[in-house]
């Protein structure tokens, strides 16, 4: 069995099937097909069923991806270990932070890594806090940065900063309203917020339950350009953090006023798999990660305040 069997194989699944593998490896469709082939009659079962509607891995394809991936992730491993015991940081580490983070700090954080380890090479994976938390836990990222974390099991957390959350709404003229806000004055505002699964939301009407009211959620939008274009449309307002929205305040367009009585507000972590030991590569980068998000909340680009260590 061949190490190139086992990369082709992995990408075709990852892929969906030959045609996109083969865009991505640079490699001819009949010279996949010949790999494949002879990686079947090695392993002496099925692994991907070709048909009219496509590629589809069988079950034991399925399977067997599981430890094709592992191998090669030790093979990486493997090297970038060798490299380091040289004293070279070298190798390749994927972060998972949220989608209303990574606007503010995915830039900053592969040019800081970039100036400092330049064979260092780092994937930005961006989505909504509770895939952010799922990636981390099962050890699909080297580590990545959260908002405050539910029922995560096997996670190690490193809490940075603890943030203010706020009301963005369309400015209705005259200079925008950075004042602070009481919770129970957000009682009949129309919202457009996400669905109960991402924490913001949960943490809002959590606290607006506890002071006798309900928000009132006028359209439920997952897309944070969607929630943000309709935030400026002026359709409704909506309560999320201070990143999220920093980019359009600029303009003038938008109110953006502290929720207080009681503060509405959430820690920040970095967060760890129990399952995924960290590399010294991974150690490397964490440090610059923590080091950037520190640098916006000092520079006020992010609102809040940095957690002392006990």
């Amino acid at each position: 069995m061949k190490l190139i069997q086992l990369r082709y194989f992995c990408s075709i699944v990852e892929n969906g099937g030959f045609i996109s593998a083969s865009r991505e490896l640079y490699v001819a469709q009949p010279a996949l097909s010949r790999q494949m082939v002879e990686l079947e009659a090695e392993v002496g079962v099925e692994l991907l069923a070709r048909g009219p509607s496509g590629t589809q891995v069988t079950e034991a394809g399925r399977r067997f991806y599981g430890h094709a991936k592992s191998i090669l992730e030790q093979i990486q491993f493997a090297k970038q270990d060798t490299n380091n015991a040289a004293g070279k940081l070298v190798g390749d580490i994927t972060v998972a932070l949220p989608v209303g983070i990574s606007g503010m700090l995915a830039a900053s954080i592969i040019l800081e890594v970039e100036r400092r380890y330049p064979e260092i090479k780092v994937t930005i994976l961006d989505s909504l806090g509770y895939e952010a938390g799922q990636m981390i836990e099962t050890g699909k990222v080297d580590f990545g940065i959260l908002p405050n974390v539910g029922r995560l099991q096997d996670v190690n957390l490193d809490p940075v900063l603890r943030e203010d959350l706020f009301l963005f709404s369309r400015c209705q003229g005259g200079e925008p309203d950075y004042s602070d806000i009481r919770l129970v004055e957000l009682a009949g505002r129309a919202l457009v917020m996400p669905n109960r699964q991402v924490h913001v939301r949960r943490a809002l009407e959590e606290a607006m339950i506890e002071k006798g009211h309900a928000p009132t959620i006028r359209y439920e939008q997952q897309s944070l350009l969607t929630i943000r274009s309709m935030v400026l449309a002026g359709i409704g307002a909506t309560v999320l953090n201070w990143p999220s929205m920093a980019d359009l305040l600029p303009g003038g367009d938008i109110d953006a006023r502290r929720i207080i009585d009681p503060n509405l507000s959430r820690n920040i972590s970095l967060a760890t798999s129990r399952l995924r030991p960290q590399t010294p590569v991974a150690a490397a980068v964490y440090e610059v990660v923590r080091n950037v998000l520190v640098s916006e909340v000092q520079n006020g680009n992010w609102k809040g305040e940095i957690i002392t260590p006990e």
